[in-house]
């Protein structure tokens, strides 16, 4: 099964501190030119801004070189330098970089990460908790909210576990383990109706019963590998 990489960029602050004066739109429209000399750039890949925050550069990507539990040793191969180093100079270091398993493909027809408004979500479990038995019931329970939520203009979505266990402040004394959602949106707007919705009151307790605590955010579509849409 294909592997899913997510790598965030600063890259709003590293256009400040080198005073080009070029904006973040136009260092994607640099970076998207400077990857077609890039030999073996990812299987797909799509880059977008964060609408929370829009300095900040998402790449969401497949490898097909990327197997499991290698994705640490992936990145100081050839092919993974190269592509890094390349974005590098449009937007700075990576903040972070992060693997995960979707239950579907990212990519392809009607696919998570390649819609115009895209929903991540990462939600914080104290390792020690994350046993097969408990990974399946969270599987479980995320369908039955999906279906009471019955979500108008939804896509598709995928889930997984991040496959690098992360510090995280509420949680002592261990690492957390992150299950991950990645869900497609037709627009944001879709997004802001169904929070307000009867569906969405009704299937959050779901959630809530984990009583954990979670980060939401989410990616506009910049440049599709093979489509590009900045403006």
């Amino acid at each position: 099964m294909a592997i899913t990489q997510i790598i965030h960029f600063d890259a709003g602050r590293f256009l400040d501190t080198h005073a080009s004066g070029t904006t973040v739109d136009d260092a994607i429209q640099k970076a998207v030119t400077a990857l077609k000399g890039v030999k073996t750039p990812p299987q797909h890949f799509v880059i977008g801004t964060q609408v929370q925050d829009k300095g900040v550069v998402q790449i969401t990507a497949e490898w097909d070189a990327v197997v499991p539990p290698d994705s640490a040793t992936f990145e100081t191969t050839p092919e993974f330098t190269s592509f890094i180093s390349t974005v590098g100079n449009f937007f700075g270091e990576p903040q972070s970089i992060s693997h995960v398993i979707l239950n579907r493909s990212a990519f392809g027809k009607d696919a998570p990460v390649t819609t115009s408004a895209v929903e991540f979500v990462e939600i914080y479990f104290p390792t020690s908790r994350v046993t097969p038995e408990f990974q399946k019931q969270i599987d479980e329970d995320f369908l039955r909210f999906d279906e009471i939520l019955d979500a108008k203009g939804s896509v598709s979505w995928g889930t997984g576990w991040v496959l690098e266990e992360q510090d995280y402040e509420d949680i002592k004394g261990e690492k957390a383990k992150l299950f991950l959602v990645a869900r497609g949106w037709e627009s944001l707007d879709n997004f802001e109706q169904v929070i307000k919705s009867d569906g969405y009151k009704e299937a959050i307790p779901v959630l809530l019963a984990w009583n954990v605590t979670w980060k939401i955010w989410h990616v506009e579509r910049k440049f599709l590998s093979g489509f590009e849409v900045v403006a």
